[in-house]
C-alpha cells in the first residue's frame, strides 16, 4: 500500500512538471504564446524568430551551436534594420531605403503624362527624376529634383520644383533587398551554404536556398550586414536574377527636401515621414 501511495505521488509530480514545459500542438506547432523555432517551442515577443532566452542568454548563436534556418532569417534582418538606411543601385538606378520609405533615382530623366496637369504652369507633361514610395499604404509620388544640371534646368523652366506628381506604385516599384528578407521570414530554407564568394572581391556571403512548388529561391545574403546581393529564382526552369551593386549602409531618413517654403496652410512631411498621395506640397 505504501509503495501505490509512493508510485502516485511521483506519477503526479511528473504530470505536474510536464504541464510546465511549452506545449506542442498537431504537426510539432508550439502552442501560444510559445513558437516553434528549429526544434524549440520558446517566446519570441520581438518576433524575430530567435528565442528570448536565447537572446537574453547571450547565446544568438553560440560558437559552434546550430541555429534553425528561420533564426538565421531572423538575424540577418535585425542585422539590416540596424544598419539606419541604406543606399544600392539595381540597373541604372539609385534606391534609398529607410524603414517604410524608398526612394527611387532615375537614371535618366523621363516626361510622363499626369491625369490631370499640375504646378503652376498646368503642365500635362511633367518631367521627373525621382519617385517616393510608401511601402506601408502602397502609394507612390513623383518629383523633378533637378539631379543633374540639365535635369535642374528642366525643373526650373517648367516651374516643377516641390510639385508631387502621382504615379502607379507598381509601374516604378522594384523589389528591395529588405522585401526579399521579410518575403521569407518565418520559413525554413532547404539549404544553407556559408562563407562562399561572391562577384564581389572579398566578400563573402552565405546562400540561403527556399523550395516551394515549382520554384526555388536562393538568396545571397552578406552575414554582417544583412544585405541581400543577388536573389535568383528559378520558376520551372525560368531563371531570373535580380543583382544589386555599390551598396552604402547608415545613409539615414528619405524624405523629399523642399527648395521653397510651402503656401499657408500647406504642411510638409516630417524628415522620413512619407505624407499620402495627393497631400504634399504642389
Amino acid at each position: 500500500m505504501k509503495k501505490l501511495i509512493v508510485l502516485t505521488s511521483i506519477l503526479a509530480v511528473l504530470v505536474l512538471l510536464v504541464g510546465c514545459i511549452p506545449q506542442e500542438g498537431a504537426m510539432g506547432q508550439c502552442k501560444a504564446p510559445y513558437k516553434q523555432i528549429g526544434e524549440k517551442c520558446c517566446l519570441d515577443e520581438n518576433n524575430n524568430n530567435i528565442c528570448d532566452s536565447d537572446e537574453s542568454a547571450g547565446t544568438t548563436p553560440a560558437p559552434g551551436q546550430p541555429v534553425s534556418g528561420q533564426a538565421l532569417m531572423g538575424q540577418f534582418k535585425a542585422a539590416l534594420d540596424s544598419q539606419g538606411g541604406y543606399t544600392y543601385k539595381y540597373g541604372e538606378d539609385t534606391y534609398k531605403v529607410y524603414e517604410t520609405t524608398v526612394k527611387k533615382e532615375l537614371a535618366v530623366q523621363k516626361k510622363i503624362k499626369s491625369e490631370a496637369p499640375v504646378g503652376p504652369k498646368n503642365i500635362a507633361m511633367p518631367w521627373i527624376d525621382v519617385v517616393y514610395f510608401d511601402t506601408s499604404s502602397g502609394k507612390a509620388a513623383a518629383y523633378c529634383e533637378g539631379l543633374n544640371e540639365r535635369a535642374e534646368t528642366l525643373c526650373s523652366g517648367f516651374e516643377l520644383w516641390d510639385v508631387e506628381i502621382p504615379v502607379e506604385y507598381s509601374a516604378y516599384y522594384e523589389k528591395t533587398p529588405t522585401d526579399w528578407l521579410v518575403s521569407f521570414l518565418g520559413k525554413e530554407p532547404a539549404e544553407i551554404k556559408e562563407k562562399y564568394r561572391f562577384e564581389i572581391p572579398g566578400l563573402e556571403v552565405t546562400g540561403i536556398v527556399f523550395v516551394e512548388e515549382g520554384k526555388t529561391t536562393m538568396l545571397d545574403i552578406d552575414p554582417e550586414t544583412g544585405l541581400v546581393w543577388k536573389a535568383t529564382v528559378d520558376e520551372d526552369g525560368y531563371v531570373t536574377e535580380y543583382a544589386y551593386s555599390d551598396f552604402t549602409t547608415g545613409t539615414g531618413m528619405v524624405a523629399h527636401e523642399y527648395k521653397q517654403a510651402p503656401p499657408e496652410g500647406k504642411t510638409v512631411p516630417a524628415a522620413g515621414e512619407s505624407a499620402p498621395t495627393g497631400q504634399l506640397v504642389e
